[in-house]
């Protein structure tokens, strides 16, 4: 079957330049990718601009998830990665550094696996929307979360200084 040239950039860009078909759990070989991607390419960036790179992989992923699917076995094929890559991105904005993107990594897995609400229902959106969409849903969870986990240690770091030197009574 011969391919165009759309099919085939969005093919590549979709499996996460084949990322998508590596065993097992390729959604995080897709996951990993976004991180390998990000911290040389993004991080040095000002977070304005991680953001804006976030969101435009996340519509380019939109489109390309929406053409390459149908030839990689149906709906949302498991190797199609792209909203992995994308959401990584976006769950890794304005992070303060190796630490937060380890966290970042880690609590978006678990979100992307457990789908909480509302991500589940956006599943049932169709085509490129619907493969993207509850990754974006699990990256703000992801944001949120690691940002929390940093405040409370945080908080937690300097209530003990202030315990510590007796400031805190």
């Amino acid at each position: 079957m011969t391919r165009g040239p759309l099919e085939q950039a969005s093919r590549l860009l979709a499996t996460g330049f084949g990322a998508g078909f590596l065993w097992p759990a390729p959604d995080t070989w897709g996951s990993l990718l976004g991180v390998v991607l990000f911290v040389p390419l993004l991080a040095p960036l000002h977070w304005g601009w991680q953001l804006a790179a976030g969101v435009s992989a996340t519509i380019i992923g939109t489109i390309a998830a929406e053409v390459a699917a149908p030839g990689l076995g149906g709906d949302d094929p498991s190797a199609v990665v792209v909203d992995e890559w994308a959401a990584m991105w976006l769950s890794m904005v304005a992070l303060p550094g190796p630490a937060a993107w380890v966290w970042a990594f880690f609590l978006f897995r678990i979100f992307d696996i457990i789908k909480p609400f509302p991500a589940r229902s956006f599943e049932a959106l169709h085509g490129g929307i619907g493969i993207m969409a509850d990754d974006v849903v699990a990256a703000i969870y992801t944001q949120v979360s690691v940002r929390l986990v940093f405040a409370a240690a945080a908080y937690t770091q300097y209530g003990f200084l202030l315990a510590l030197t007796g400031q805190g009574a």
